[in-house]
């Protein structure tokens, strides 16, 4: 986040409710207000605590890949929900260090702002943080403050946030000290915290009685200390770190950049269609010409095209005879020699025009002529031909069969 100019705006939950923060006619320090800014305004939007998950933990590596995967597994433990699909709700830095350990806060954000947020006629969002990283934490304390309604616990270690958490009740009382008590004592015992001397209340005038102060000093052993909440301080959450963007934002400025890449590709389609069609006028009138310039060359040249196709047309009527192969005579004969001298008899022989050979016959019994059958199909001399032979037909005491061959390489033109 850039550092603040005077006109940012600052959206952050008060104590009862969402406010406004900025810095009217130039004003040294921000004030809070209901009213929001207007139209195009840059603001910077500050997430409720109680809607944020404060993940503190020492990690032993410097390395991000490392830290990453730990704590990976540290949210996986604790239950903690990182919201899928667009934007960024994940953020970490490195709070101390203890020789090659590194004590590490992360924060998971929602996936969406405050419902009122949209209505509130602030369209230019330039950061989103959690709201007490625009706070300074009191050093060797532990801060109290009110959000919303909701009070929320803050633990520091040199001078920096490293964990906040909701309280569960709502008023100032030994329930409150002592879920105070847990969160002090498990942070203590990991060394997430450093000495605490001190309870710091933030207020803004609600009153601290003195039966409070006395259950804080019996349950913390900690006097308390009223404070009125600082201003927010943009600067403070100035940190690559904590550069988040909620799904919904993210899902909103996908959802512009690819109306604006459309918007582009349709101007350039457009200028592009233009100018092909221009090129097509140009291409159609000089395909014209070249066109007619083919037509005088085609008449030019008929006359000897004529001449080579009468001599391609005598050429393949030579074909046959040339084709040994696939001679009427040649075939007839190659047939013929199948036949044994009893038992079979050739009625029919034929080459069509499409080179199709028909041979039809007669047996002096069914079996017979299915052995023919066999012969023409493993014939050597008629291999290039394959047979649809159908099979043979009883007719009082003799069997009558047909045969057809295909020339397996293409039709030919045989007759």
């Amino acid at each position: 986040m850039k550092p603040s100019p005077a006109n940012l705006w600052q959206r952050l939950p008060g104590p009862a409710s969402w406010e406004w923060w900025s810095r009217p006619g130039g004003a040294p320090e921000p004030v809070a207000s209901e009213e929001g800014p207007r139209g195009q305004a840059p603001a910077v939007y500050g997430f409720a605590a109680r809607d944020c998950e404060s993940v503190p933990v020492w990690v032993s590596s410097a390395e991000p890949e490392i830290i990453a995967q730990f704590l990976a597994v540290e949210m996986e433990r604790l239950g903690v929900r990182l919201p899928a699909g667009s934007g960024r709700h994940l953020g970490w830095h490195t709070v101390t260090s203890d020789g090659p350990r590194r004590l590490i806060q992360a924060i998971v954000v929602p996936e969406a702002l405050d419902p009122d947020a949209a209505k509130s006629g602030a369209t230019n969002w330039t950061a989103f943080r959690p709201s007490p990283l625009f706070f300074k934490p009191p050093a060797r304390a532990i801060t109290l403050w009110k959000e919303n309604g909701h009070w929320i616990a803050g633990f520091e270690n040199h001078e920096q946030w490293v964990h906040f958490q909701p309280l569960g009740p709502s008023e100032l009382g030994e329930d409150l000290l002592r879920d105070v008590e847990c969160l002090h004592l498990e942070l203590d015992g990991r060394r997430i915290i450093g000495p605490v001397d001190s309870l710091v209340i933030w207020t803004d005038g609600e009153p601290v009685w003195a039966a409070f102060r006395d259950l804080t000093h019996e349950i913390l052993g900690l006097p308390v200390r009223v404070a009125p909440k600082p201003p927010p301080n943009p600067a403070l959450a100035d940190d690559d770190a904590w550069d988040f963007e909620p799904a919904t934002v993210a899902l909103e400025r996908e959802r512009r950049e690819t109306a604006g890449r459309w918007f582009r590709v349709a101007s350039i389609a457009a200028v592009l269609y233009i100018l092909l069609i221009g090129a097509g006028v140009v291409s159609l009138t000089l395909q014209r010409k070249k066109n007619a310039a083919l037509s005088r060359q085609l008449a030019e040249l008929e006359p000897a095209a004529r001449i080579v196709r009468v001599a391609r047309d005598r050429w393949n009527a030579l074909e046959p005879a040339l084709a040994v192969d696939r001679y009427p005579v040649e075939l007839f004969h190659r047939v013929a020699e199948l036949f044994p001298e009893r038992g079979l008899r050739m009625t029919v022989f034929e080459v069509r025009e499409d080179g199709q050979i028909v041979v039809r016959g007669e047996a002096s019994s069914v079996p017979i002529a299915i052995g023919f059958k066999a012969d023409l199909e493993n014939a050597p001399t008629l291999k290039d031909y394959e047979w649809n032979i159908p099979p043979p037909v009883p007719e009082g005491d003799i069997a009558t069969f047909s045969a057809f061959g295909t020339y397996r390489y293409g039709k030919t033109n045989e007759s």
